[in-house]
């Protein structure tokens, strides 16, 4: 029987944190492909490291008790630089065993070029375009081998839009309209949610710092594969009709206070990591209140409010975590965007169902634009 497998597009921490994780408890190995400068430095050290990249799990559970852990995550066998190993990423394309392709590629590595003719070089300029190149080589190689598609940006209906982006790509290629077929009928792609806080560490490159909580959602459908996945993750794999409230109450709750935090913390109080801004006087109470009555208001309808309360309390605690220096700076990068997908559409909620507009969420959207000279 062979090994599965799956391709994955990034080589960021959060793929180191989180992905690799599950792939080990299931047994699987990974084909890493990079696409920036910066990803293209990783492949370098994971080929020296002979793939093996060190995972601590480093927090508090439940009940307060400490969980200090270190695991050494082999299942990276082959990694490659798309811009210069493209040639050989498409030579995968004839290995069945690869039955999962995942990417976490930024919520901005998320789209087409904005020139659309470099999409349409021999070395495409986006991920999109890549992935349709590889599917076009797996469609004339093996064209009914098992396929999962599962996105893990932060990005609503992330597989939905990966797979129209990639049907656009087809099109514009001239491709035969059977191949169009194939990956409307045959390729499952899956909207996902992601949700793990995963840090860099400072001293070794390859390195993931995580939280003991980790958890995924997958909207079906989803093949046989993917259920082996979730078979071993633990109970950190949720596969069901609609994710939809798993996605509000997480982009909203978690990752909203963490960008309104960023825009005020660190020009307002001095403050560069996530616990500290939370234990803060202050700040934190000032956070806490954005939380519970700013935030919480605009996913609760559809989230039941003890849905949403207990999913907040969690999510205090999981900032709190004293084992995990959360750099604002990192949260920072990409801020436009994450204002654009998180918190504005918060802000338009807010006032139209209460009739006024959220006092913290704006004076930190204030914050950030000033910084931006807007």
């Amino acid at each position: 029987m062979q090994t599965p497998r799956m391709l994955v597009f990034g080589t960021g921490v959060f793929l180191r944190g989180f992905l690799m994780d599950f792939a080990s408890r299931a047994g699987f190995k990974m084909t890493l492909v990079s696409s920036t400068p910066a990803g293209d430095d990783r492949v370098d050290l994971l080929r020296a490291a002979n793939g093996v990249v060190p995972l601590y799990i480093r927090g508090l559970d439940a009940s307060g008790s400490v969980i200090d852990t270190k695991h050494m995550i082999a299942v990276v066998d082959t990694a490659f630089k798309a811009s210069g190993d493209f040639a050989d990423v498409l030579e995968t394309a004839a290995d069945t065993s690869i039955s999962i392709i995942s990417s976490n590629v930024s919520e901005s590595g998320f789209k087409l070029s904005d020139n659309p003719a470099d999409d349409l070089l021999d070395v495409p300029a986006s991920f999109p375009a890549r992935l349709e190149r590889w599917m076009f080589a797996r469609y004339n190689a093996c064209p009914d081998a098992e396929l999962n598609v599962l996105p893990c940006e932060l990005i609503a209906d992330n597989g939905v839009r990966l797979r129209e982006m990639v049907v656009d790509v087809a099109a514009r290629m001239q491709r035969d309209a059977a191949f169009v077929q194939w990956l409307l009928t045959h390729v499952a792609f899956s909207d996902t949610l992601v949700d793990r806080i995963c840090t860099p560490s400072t001293s070794e490159p390859l390195a993931a710092i995580v939280e003991p909580h980790t958890f995924w959602a997958l909207k079906v459908p989803v093949g046989p594969s993917v259920d082996r996945l979730a078979a071993a993750a633990d109970n950190g794999i949720v596969i069901a009709p609609s994710i939809e409230n798993y996605q509000l109450r997480k982009v909203r709750l978690l990752n909203g206070l963490h960008t309104a935090m960023a825009s005020i913390a660190p020009v307002r109080y001095g403050i560069h990591t996530v616990r500290e801004a939370l234990e803060h006087l202050e700040l934190g109470a000032y956070l806490e209140a954005m939380l519970f009555e700013e935030l919480i208001p605009t996913i609760v309808p559809p989230v039941s409010l003890e849905e949403a309360m207990g999913y907040a309390n969690l999510t205090l605690r999981r900032m709190r975590n004293p084992f995990i220096e959360h750099q604002l700076s990192a949260i920072n990068q990409g801020a436009a965007t994450k204002w654009q997908t998180r918190l504005l559409p918060a802000i338009e909620l807010f006032e139209e169902r209460k009739g006024f507009r959220p006092l913290r969420i704006d004076e930190c959207l204030s914050l950030f634009r000033t910084s931006q000279g807007s």
